[in-house]
C-alpha cells in the first residue's frame, strides 16, 4: 500500500524499495520515502494495516529466550533514566499512567516501583501480556494503540518506541491528549528512534516495523499538532545501537520549544546515502562467510524475522548458495512460512556435522551465537554475519 505522510497527510515522493519475505506475510515490497511538504520520512510502499497488526499479534517477539524473558542490563539502564527524567521534569511522578505498547510489562514495573500507584498497559502481542501479568502482575488492554478503549484518565503517559511503528500516529497522539484528567496537568513521554546524520544509523535502521521516522524537528512538531507542549528533550547517540530520542511534554502551555520545519532534500540525502551504504553493508557480510557457506552440506537460516528479510532482499546469498530451512527458539513461529521455508523448531532438525547456520539477527547475535554451543558441539559452523559484540538496545 501507498501511504501519505503521517504528520501533514501530503503525498510522498519514493526513494528506493525492494521485495521483503516476510515472516508469517506474503512477499511485499518494502519501500522509504519522504515527504516533500515537511521532510518527513515514512515507509511507504508498505504492507496494508492488517497484516502488520497479524504480524505483531502472533509473530513479534521482543523478548530474548536467552534472558529467561529478564531485561538486558541496556534495559534497566534505560529505565532508570527514563523515570528520573520524567521526575526531574514533573517534580514528581503522577499517581497513575498509561504505558501504550507495554511489551513484557517491565516498563510499567519499574514506574510502579518509584511510585505510581495505578499502571495499565495497551499491548497487541498476546504473548508479552501473558508475560506482563505472570512476571510483573501487570494488567494490559489487548489491543491496537489505535483500537483500545478505556474509561479512565491518567496522569502521564508512555509511548516508549510506539510512535515509529503505527500507522496514523496523530490520532493516536490525539487519542492520548483526551485520556488525562480534564482539570489539572497532564503529562506525556515519548521515545522514539532518531534518524540522524548517517554515520550514526545501524544496519536495519530503516526497518519492516519502523514505518515513521522521526528528528528532533518533527518529533516536536508531532506533539505541539496534538495539542502538547514540549518540557524537556533528551536524545543519545552512542548508548543504544540507534541513536534515539525522548521528549517529555505537557497539556498546559509552556512556551519553551517552537518546531520547525525539516529540510525535504537533506532527508532525501540521508536515505540516499543509507540505502547505498546498507546494500554495501549487507553483501560484505555475506562475503565474510562464504567460505564457510560452500564448505557446507547443508544451510539453515537462523531467525524467522525482519533480519532475515533484509538478509534475502540486500544480498546475492540465494544465487550461490541453497538454503535447506529457517529455524528460531521461538514455538511461535514455528510452522510459520517465510520465502521458500517453513520454520521449524531446532529440535526437530537431524542436524549433522557439515551443516551450517546463518545467524541473521543484529542486535541478539551474540546472545544466539553463545546459546548455540550445542550446535557447534555437533559439528554444525554457526557463521556470525555481523560480528557485533555490542550488548546495548536498539
Amino acid at each position: 500500500m501507498i501511504r501519505q505522510c503521517f504528520l501533514c497527510s501530503h503525498e510522498v515522493d519514493p526513494v528506493f524499495s525492494a521485495t521483503w519475505v516476510l515472516p508469517g506475510l506474503a512477499p511485499a515490497e518494502i519501500g522509504f520515502s519522504v515527504c516533500p511538504e515537511c521532510g518527513s520520512v515514512c515507509q511507504s510502499p508498505s504492507v496494508p494495516f492488517e497484516d502488520m497488526m497479524t504480524f505483531y499479534s502472533s509473530l513479534a517477539i521482543y523478548t530474548n529466550p536467552g534472558r529467561q524473558e529478564m531485561p538486558s542490563a541496556a534495559k534497566i539502564r534505560d529505565l532508570d533514566e527514563q523515570i528520573h527524567f520524567i521526575r526531574r521534569g514533573i517534580g514528581a511522578l503522577p499517581k497513575s499512567a498509561l504505558q501504550i505498547g507495554s511489551s513484557d510489562g517491565y516498563t510499567l514495573h519499574r514506574f510502579r516501583e518509584a511510585g505510581i500507584d495505578q499502571v495499565l498497559g495497551v499491548e497487541p502481542g498476546k504473548a508479552s501480556v501473558e508475560i506482563a501479568q505472570r512476571l510483573y502482575g501487570i494488567d494490559c488492554i489487548v489491543g491496537s494503540a489505535e483500537g483500545f478503549e478505556t474509561a479512565r484518565r491518567f496522569g502521564l503517559i508512555l509511548l516508549t518506541h510506539v510512535l515509529e511503528h503505527l500507522y496514523d500516529p496523530q490520532s493516536v497522539l490525539e487519542k492520548c491528549r483526551q485520556l488525562h484528567p480534564e482539570e489539572g496537568e497532564g503529562f506525556i513521554y515519548v521515545e522514539v528512534p532518531l534518524m540522524a546524520r548517517n554515520s550514526s544509523l545501524c544496519p536495519g535502521f530503516f526497518s519492516f516495523e519502523h514505518i515513521n521516522y522521526y528528528t528532533r524537528e518533527n518529533l516536536v512538531g508531532s506533539l505541539v499538532q496534538a495539542g502538547y507542549s514540549p518540557v524537556s528533550v533528551v536524545e543519545h547517540y552512542n548508548s543504544n545501537l540507534s541513536p534515539a530520542i525522548g521528549v517529555l511534554a505537557s497539556t498546559r502551555p509552556q512556551n519553551h520549544i517552537s518546531p520547525d520545519k525539516v529540510d525535504p532534500e537533506c532527508n532525501r540525502a540521508i536515505l540516499q546515502t543509507y540505502r547505498e551504504q546498507e546494500l554495501l553493508y549487507w553483501q560484505a557480510c555475506v562475503e565474510s562467510i562464504k567460505k564457510g557457506l560452500l564448505e557446507a552440506d547443508r544451510v539453515y537460516l537462523w531467525g524467522a524475522g525482519i533480519h532475515t528479510s533484509q538478509l534475502v532482499a540486500n544480498t546475492d546469498l540465494l544465487e550461490h548458495t541453497t538454503v535447506t530451512g529457517l529455524t528460531d527458539t521461538s514455538s511461535m513461529k514455528w510452522g510459520i512460512r517465510q520465502g521458500d521455508w517453513w520454520c521449524e523448531s531446532p529440535d526437530s532438525i537431524d542436524w549433522r556435522p557439515g551443516d551450517a547456520v546463518i545467524i541473521s539477527s543484529y542486535a541478539s547475535e551474540k546472545e544466539i551465537y553463545d546459546s548455540l554451543q550445542w550446535l557447534r558441539d555437533k559439528g554444525v559452523t554457526t557463521l556470525r554475519l555481523h560480528n557485533v559484540d555490542d550488548t546495548r538496545a536498539h
